[in-house]
């Protein structure tokens, strides 16, 4: 049985982060849990002097960064740090806390195109508290799969018997999936996950609707495979996975199930307990 369009819109551009930033979810289609935010930014041009994202805490997440060009340095306040190139993903673990800051005091010479996405997937609520971890994955770790000239890459998730390196704290999916000119075929998708669609490039058909880019997609629970047609080249991201179905209370860069918790984190921030970056 094939799923369904349940709703489908663009995705605006963001007012407070520049006309460079659309933010996705949920800005067009709600949560897609466990997914609770998506943004994708760039295509823009990043200067040697580019200042980057100050930093900021963050708690109840992981948060997964997955560049498609350029480079972006990741600083936190558990000591990590990782340059992240193009196809690399950076996946930090919040848990009970933890401060980030993206792309500051970069070493460059000349302008570099910049170009991805960062997901924001909520912890289960056992998990909301565990301790703050960060992983850099490289772009040569992830399976990429190429059947009917169609090039799937397993960024988080398993598909066609092959899996992600990526561990999650619940089964959650990305797929980033390069598609040429003229094609038909069938994606299949767990039964039990929520899934939806971010176009990138180009256009496809689902469901008998013409998808355009920067649209975001969400499927029906039902049926267990979408079909996808393309007349021209197309790039799109497939995300998705188990629902937690619990309370999900956003404030600011803190995702938990309850207002108290989010004072308590609130609090551990402004108490320094979630340490500090050395700049």
């Amino acid at each position: 049985m094939e799923k369904k369009i349940i709703a489908s819109f663009k995705a605006p551009i963001s007012k407070s982060m520049g006309p460079h930033v659309r933010q996705v979810i949920p800005s067009t289609v709600g949560d897609l849990d466990p997914f609770v935010f998506l943004d994708h930014f760039g295509p823009f041009k990043k200067s040697p002097d580019f200042k980057g994202v100050p930093p900021h805490p963050h708690a109840g997440i992981a948060t997964i960064t997955y560049l498609l060009e350029g480079s972006n340095r990741h600083l936190d306040s558990y000591g990590h740090e990782a340059l992240i190139q193009s196809g690399d993903l950076a996946w930090m673990q919040a848990g009970k806390g933890i401060i980030h800051a993206e792309g500051l005091d970069e070493v460059g010479t000349e302008n570099e195109q910049v170009h991805g996405l960062q997901f924001w997937i909520s912890l289960p609520a056992k998990d909301k508290f565990i301790e703050p971890d960060f992983f850099h994955y490289s772009k040569d770790q992830f399976p990429v799969l190429v059947e009917n000239d169609i090039e799937y890459k397993i960024v988080v998730g398993e598909l066609k018997g092959e899996k992600s390196p990526v561990s999650s704290l619940s089964p959650a999916m990305i797929f980033d999936i390069q598609i040429p000119a003229n094609k038909e075929f069938e994606l299949p998708i767990e039964t039990d996950y929520s899934s939806g669609i971010y176009v990138i490039e180009g256009e496809i058909e689902i469901d008998g609707k013409v998808l355009q880019p920067t649209s975001m997609t969400k499927m029906s629970f039902e049926g267990e495979k979408i079909q996808i047609k393309t007349k021209n080249p197309a790039r799109i991201i497939v995300l998705g996975g188990l629902p937690l179905n619990e309370p999900i209370v956003g404030y600011a860069s803190f995702v938990m199930n309850s207002m108290e918790q989010i004072q308590q984190v609130v609090n551990d921030y402004q108490m320094g307990k979630m340490g500090e970056i050395s700049l």
